[in-house]
């Protein structure tokens, strides 16, 4: 009988006649019967005693008897001095020797760049390159914002218009200090001629 139908068996998957009655004449079949319902006993640990009182006396003789197969080696390895004469290694070393060094001469000039990119960095100005976005408003006051915030802070509308009517002021100046320059410039120019 085949021990996946005799656990199915066993399980209760396979029951028929003809196993129950093979189960009952085949001798080996028994024996796995029992061991089979051992092991099930001992995985639902409904076993009290598993092992019995002269398990390690088996074991012990069991491992008295047991035969010790010595083995004798043969090929030993080789020493450093052999293994540097041996045809592979050389050319193996002649293969990563030119690699080795490009790789050092690589790591060197690796360092310098880096080196003197990082000394050139340190005398450098501290000025950023980008200009630094204007954060405040206007008036030069930080206001809180909320729909329930004082307007203690708000220009009124006189004062954007003062203000307004100052740059106006203030344009109309620089624009006649240029043309003022210009005219200058040219009055100069017509001289030399």
């Amino acid at each position: 009988m085949q021990k996946e139908l005799l656990s199915a068996y066993m399980d209760g998957e396979e029951v028929s006649a003809e196993l129950t009655e093979q189960l009952c004449q085949d001798k080996d079949s028994q024996e796995s019967w029992a061991a089979y319902h051992t092991v099930r006993a001992v995985m639902r640990k409904e076993s009290p005693v598993l092992l019995g009182a002269d398990f390690t006396a088996k074991m012990a003789d069991l491992i008295e008897l047991e035969e010790v197969k010595h083995v004798e080696i043969t090929v030993s390895q080789p020493t450093p001095e052999e293994a540097d004469s041996l045809p592979f290694v050389q050319k193996l070393k002649a293969f990563f020797a030119p690699m080795t060094q490009i790789a050092v001469a690589a790591g060197v000039c690796l360092v310098a760049v880096v080196g003197v990119q990082s000394f050139n960095a340190k005398n450098t100005s501290v000025t950023p390159e980008n200009p630094v976005l204007q954060t405040l408003p206007f008036n030069s006051s930080v206001q809180e914002v909320s729909y329930n915030a004082p307007t203690k802070d708000v220009a009124t509308s006189e004062q954007v218009e003062q203000k307004n009517r100052r740059i106006g002021t203030m344009l109309q100046n620089y624009e006649l200090q240029r043309r003022m320059h210009a005219d200058s410039l040219n009055v100069g120019s017509n001289q030399a001629k």
